[in-house]
């Protein structure tokens, strides 16, 4: 089956987040690899994804790998439990506290996922991102069975940034 995905406004601005904004915590897409959202469009409608994930509201999870050793990005998430406590902090994103892990390198991933919505149009992108996929951060207003499943792995997993370096 061919999937066509597209970016709509909203889309299109928080890809682009992954492409950016460098001291973000969480996964950045490559330059080298995908040097805009553009490239990253294109690539996906050229190639079937290796794994879709049904997700709640008709949005799934469609993950990908590159297969001609190149890498995507880095990856920006970890289990909680592989970090030491003192390298996980607290930050405001979008409104919501959340924890990340601070490393002294991301590491680089072959793979990434690409959250969109079913449309009449086609897949509407949500987001996009370096690496296997994760859950979204647990919401209130999400169907309990979800929020339980998001609120787990959140608690489980961090986000990571790299730690600033000092000269």
């Amino acid at each position: 089956m061919k999937y066509i995905f597209y970016f709509s406004d909203a889309g299109r601005k928080h890809v682009a987040r992954h492409f950016d904004i460098e001291n973000l915590a969480g996964s950045h897409f490559l330059k080298s690899t995908f040097s805009t959202p553009d490239d990253l469009l294109s690539y996906l409608n050229a190639t079937a994804p290796i794994q879709i994930i049904p997700q709640s509201s008709g949005k799934s999870a469609y993950c990908f790998r590159i297969a001609d050793g190149r890498m995507a990005g880095t990856s920006g998430l970890a289990q909680r439990s592989l970090l030491p406590a003192h390298d996980i902090v607290r930050e405001i994103r979008e409104g919501y506290t959340i924890e990340i892990g601070l490393v002294s390198q991301l590491p680089l991933t072959a793979e990434f996922c690409i959250i969109a919505q079913e449309t009449e149009e086609g897949l509407s992108i949500i987001t996009a991102f370096p690496g296997g996929y994760a859950r979204p951060f647990a919401q209130k207003s999400q169907p309990r069975e979800e929020y339980e499943l998001n609120k787990k792995f959140w608690e489980e997993h961090v986000l990571l940034k790299q730690k600033e370096t000092t000269t």
